[in-house]
């Protein structure tokens, strides 16, 4: 059995794992432009390609995807060239829909946007536009400000509905654009930030549930392979791979974890290194401490730290936290998992020296707020709606009399709802504001 772990691509389909909530509510949250942020090989690519494979592949639904990787553009030229390529790449799709594809080569992206939605209304459909690597637009709008502002225009007018991805560098872009009459350019985006599989996700992941063939872990090695990786998909399937034993045609196992199976390679090294230098100054502040410390609570990053904005630390621990650089064990802050923690350990001298960053405290800051703010709102929604769904169930349980399906249905839907509820608990918490649930 070869091993069925795969690291280094995008996946989709059946090898794609998790993200189930983040998809539906991308799917249907209302709003015309979001970005999803992520540290590297967080799965961005997978979430992109994957909502494009599940809109292809569903009928009823009115988004027609259009994956547009911008990688390495530097010009609204180059945007334009790799936006034609794109939609060439899937010229069956739209010439379905009545697009002249070979017309739009040579047109700048307004242009061929337009086109697309003008031929998209007239079969009741939009444009679902995936975004990936958005980082270029930081070139784009050093060499033209006044194509990426018209480019912000066409994305949030509301005719199309995109979702891009990238790092916590595109927040450069505000920098970048501070100066427009109007506002930065990521304000008319919701923030939503890409971490950690959910533990069931994170568990059929390692089993490898949706393929064909058999893993045997033991349950205290499944248990370790989710605590050292934090449930980290590129990271779980880094480590499972290292720890794979074929045992027959379509059966395998997962041996103990050492040791060295946990240090960082040359290559996790060079994505640590990127994930570094994407923080800003305090951020690598509060990183350097926690892991000098091991474990760490508020008052004592807090007392780290004098000087700082007590409400500030605790905004950007809590983003930090949301993006995997950090996380709670009983009560306490530490390194996000054990990779990147040993790897904080062995380059902690150098790292302490490289404090300056290009983007700031200040615009980190401004934007998580308004992320927690959209958060909030949507756990509130997700609260009503498990809520909703659990007085439907107790009505039919009472009209109707109990049975073993619906009685695992409630209970299901009763796990739903607290960790619903635990989320907005641990939101209040981490904002020092009082809970109302």
């Amino acid at each position: 059995m070869r091993n069925p772990y795969i690291v280094g691509r995008w996946l989709r389909g059946p090898d794609h794992y998790g993200r189930h909530r983040l998809i539906e509510y991308l799917l249907q949250i209302d709003d015309p432009a979001v970005w999803v942020v992520g540290t590297r090989r967080m799965g961005k690519t997978s979430l992109l390609r994957q909502l494009e494979w599940i809109t292809d592949n569903d009928p009823a639904s009115h988004l027609v995807p259009l994956f547009w990787d911008i990688q390495g553009c530097e010009s609204m030229e180059d945007l334009a060239s790799e936006l034609f390529v794109s939609v060439e790449d899937q010229a069956e799709r739209f010439e379905a829909l009545g697009v002249d594809v070979e017309s739009l080569e040579n047109r700048d992206v307004i242009r061929i946007l337009r086109t697309l939605q003008r031929h998209l209304r007239r079969e009741n459909k939009q444009l679902f536009l995936l975004i990936d690597e958005a980082e270029a637009l930081i070139n784009v709008g050093e060499n033209d400000t006044k194509g990426l502002a018209r480019l912000r225009k066409a994305l949030q007018n509301g005719q199309l509905r995109t979702v891009m991805t990238a790092t916590k560098f595109l927040m450069k872009l505000n920098e970048l654009t501070r100066g427009w009459a109007t506002s930065p350019f990521l304000f008319g985006f919701s923030l939503i930030n890409l971490w950690s599989l959910d533990p069931d996700s994170a568990r059929d992941l390692v089993l490898q549930k949706q393929s064909n063939c058999t893993i045997h872990v033991s349950g205290d090695t499944l248990e370790a392979i989710l605590h050292h990786t934090h449930r980290h998909p590129y990271l779980i399937q880094y480590l499972c791979q290292k720890l794979f034993q074929p045992e027959g045609e379509d059966t395998g196992r997962l041996r103990a974890i050492q040791d060295e199976d946990l240090h960082p390679d040359h290559l996790l090294s060079g994505f640590f290194q990127v994930d570094f230098d994407h923080l800003s100054p305090m951020e690598r502040q509060i990183l350097l401490t926690v892991a000098q410390l091991t474990l760490a609570d508020n008052e004592t990053i807090l007392a780290e730290l004098p000087g700082e904005s007590a409400s500030r630390i605790r905004t950007l621990v809590y983003g930090m936290n949301k993006l995997g650089y950090l996380r709670q064990n009983n009560g306490f802050w530490t390194v996000g998992n054990e990779f990147l923690r040993r790897w904080v350990t062995i380059h902690y001298p150098a790292l302490v020296q490289d404090l300056h960053s290009e983007i700031s405290d200040q615009g980190v800051e401004s934007l998580l707020l308004v992320g927690r703010q959209k958060e909030l709102a949507y756990l509130q929604q997700e609260l009503a709606r498990w809520q909703e769904q659990l007085d439907f169930l107790l009505e039919q349980r009472n009209g109707a009399g109990e049975s073993p399906e619906l009685t695992a249905q409630i209970e299901f839907v009763r796990g739903k709802l607290a960790g619903v509820t635990q989320e907005i608990q641990a939101y209040h918490q981490a904002s020092m504001a009082p809970i109302q649930v």
